[in-house]
């Protein structure tokens, strides 16, 4: 169970989330696109059992490209050509063909992230590979230039 203590400093503070909830750090939402996008730059975080979930739920998309829940994770965030605004206050990092020529069946990979306000970071929530015109009514935020 979490300690209800005020901790002083943001290193203790991630420290703390690490050891007490399994989090594993996948990146950083950089400021600069994070202002461009109107958001708070903070490291990205996920859980284990977000892990669990996105190989549960999403293993046969994951065995499309060959890689682990993790690694997936690690990609799309390291490789993340578009921010897509999800529902609510949620973040839809998305990796893009670099082409962009795409057909109406065309997949792309996809991160969702909210903010955890009380935890001062972005926690990915799950991670798959999509249809494109699952993003056709969603507002485009940001595009790598």
């Amino acid at each position: 169970m979490a300690e209800k203590k005020k901790i002083s400093s943001r290193k203790s503070v991630v420290g703390s989330i690490e050891e007490q909830a399994h989090y594993q750090k996948v990146g950083r939402l950089r400021k600069s696109i994070a202002d461009a996008i109107r958001r708070k730059a903070a490291d990205i975080y996920i859980s284990e059992n977000h892990l669990r979930h996105i190989f549960n739920r999403h293993r046969v998309e994951l065995e499309t490209v060959g890689l682990t829940p993790k690694l997936f994770v690690d990609m799309v965030v390291a490789s993340f050509n578009r921010i897509y605004k999800g529902n609510e206050n949620s973040l839809l990092l998305t990796l893009y063909p670099l082409d962009e020529t795409l057909d109406k069946g065309s997949k792309v990979v996809i991160i969702d992230m909210n903010y955890e306000l009380k935890k001062g970071f972005y926690e990915v929530k799950t991670a798959t590979v999509i249809n494109i015109d699952n993003l056709k009514h969603k507002e485009l935020l940001w595009t790598k230039k």
